[in-house]
């Protein structure tokens, strides 16, 4: 018999990363367009908040409005629905926080006095599971309005250089039996999943996404020479909360153009050392391994990702 080969099936070319994408329902798959984009929201705004309120300030008796937001590591949600509450004289407003939801690691409040004129109230995101209660000063009328868009994802967080590796690495114990030789069961007893991959596209703000240890910000130093004293920085260190997300790799079909191999990890950290060097020889690239933790809540099979083509 003569072997053939079949060249669609050989080679995909380099991909393009993505962070904070959805995580597909049992049996479905992440949705990508034409381009290789992904298609969905990774999270959805939130219902409308449950508002009510506590004794407290020398506020006169007012409605207030108000709208709340999901945020995660890669951005925030449309606002929610509007809700309302007469509040009494002395008293201050109370908003629960939303229900956990997908990646959401926070949430923002947006209230004012007035309908559709809500503008942000927290300095920082407020943990999921944490109400809200307003200062007895009143509230704020200076913060930003909420966000016309939704930025918690998908990310495009970078063109991938060359191969990017999916890497399934499986531990089995086996089950031996008295004056029997040769083990007689084995088991899996654990897995790890990961996908590794370098960035060619070394873009800051891309990095805070998935960077655990790192905050990126922006600005302007006096000290810097004149004309040239804005800056974008990372800088570490301190206990912070591991960014946790669906990350997914989407590489081109070779031989079958308009065609895609998706790679995806449902729930994953970002494991690998930040490694960045530095040389006028070559462009500077970023290596990154995420690590793929278990959701016990999907089916056995699909606890941790997949990878699918278009054949």
């Amino acid at each position: 018999m003569v072997p053939t080969i079949d060249k669609t099936k050989i080679h995909q070319g380099p991909g393009n990363l993505w962070v904070g994408v959805a995580i597909p329902m049992t049996g479905s798959r992440l949705l990508i367009d034409p381009y290789g984009n992904p298609t969905q929201n990774a999270l959805g705004a939130p219902p409308a908040p449950t508002l009510t309120q506590a004794p407290g300030g020398t506020q006169p008796a007012q409605t207030c409005y108000v709208k709340i937001t999901y945020v995660n590591p890669v951005g925030e949600t449309i606002p929610s629905s509007e809700s309302s509450l007469a509040i009494a004289v002395d008293n201050l407003l109370v908003v629960a926080s939303p229900l956990p939801s997908a990646s959401a690691t926070g949430w923002n409040i947006y209230a004012a006095s007035s309908s559709g004129a809500e503008k942000l109230q927290n300095g920082s995101p407020i943990p999921i599971g944490q109400n809200w209660i307003e200062a007895v000063t009143g509230l704020s009328i200076s913060g930003n309005a909420p966000p016309a868009a939704n930025t918690a994802g998908p990310l495009f967080a970078g063109a991938v250089a060359g191969a990017a590796t999916v890497l399934w690495t499986p531990k089995v114990n086996t089950i031996t039996a008295d004056q029997v030789t040769a083990p007689i069961d084995a088991r899996l007893v654990s897995e790890e999943e990961t996908i590794e991959a370098e960035i060619m596209e070394t873009d800051y703000a891309r990095f805070k996404a998935y960077i655990s240890s790192g905050l990126f910000s922006t600005g302007a130093d006096p000290g810097l020479p004149l004309g040239f004293q804005s800056y974008e920085e990372i800088s570490f260190g301190g206990l912070m909360m591991i960014p946790q997300m669906s990350v997914a790799v989407v590489s081109p079909r070779q031989e079958a153009p308009g065609k895609f191999v998706v790679s995806q990890l449902y729930n994953a950290y970002q494991a690998q050392a930040l490694s960045m060097p530095f040389s006028r020889e070559k462009p500077t690239t970023v290596k990154i391994k995420f690590n793929g933790l278990a959701d016990p809540m999907r089916p056995v099979g699909d606890q941790v990702g997949k990878v699918y083509r278009q054949p």
